[in-house]
């Protein structure tokens, strides 16, 4: 039964990953506040540009342009989206030909209810490498 962690293997793991920002790097072209602004809305959001351009005189930061698109579009498009879930997927396959071990692998497989009243022991009342058969099959199972 010990063995049996041992034979689960997590199969495939995939995740999204998205570009952030801090790979790319911002330069103004010209020295004016306005572009100041769109690389501080690029480097560090919307709400960082319009702070610093309230603290600044002449400079309304409701009207700038960034490379041609609206400042609030222009930061937006480059925040981090956020990463995806990881999802998992898990083979089961019993470690030897014991009735505990066999129900363990069939209860990850198709849910406790299939392996309750299936057998003559308490199935809950097992424990699967060193786990209550719920927390084994919940951290287990593919669903």
């Amino acid at each position: 039964m010990k063995n049996l962690l041992a034979v689960l293997s997590l199969v495939l793991f995939t995740s999204s990953a998205s570009a952030s920002s801090s790979n790319v790097k911002f330069v103004s072209l010209d020295n004016t506040a306005e572009s100041k602004i769109c690389v501080l809305a690029a480097t560090n959001g919307y709400r960082a540009a319009i702070k610093q351009a309230e603290k600044m005189n002449n400079v309304h930061a409701y009207n700038i342009t960034c490379n041609g698109q609206n400042i609030r579009d222009f930061s937006n498009s480059f925040k981090a989206q956020p990463v995806k879930a990881i999802e998992k997927s898990v083979f089961i396959k019993p470690a030897n030909n014991s009735i505990e071990s066999m129900i363990c692998a069939q209860a990850v497989k198709n849910g406790l209810d299939s392996v309750v009243g299936k057998t003559k022991y308490d199935v809950n009342e097992m424990v699967c490498n060193g786990l209550r058969i719920s927390q084994f099959v919940k951290r287990y199972s593919n669903s």
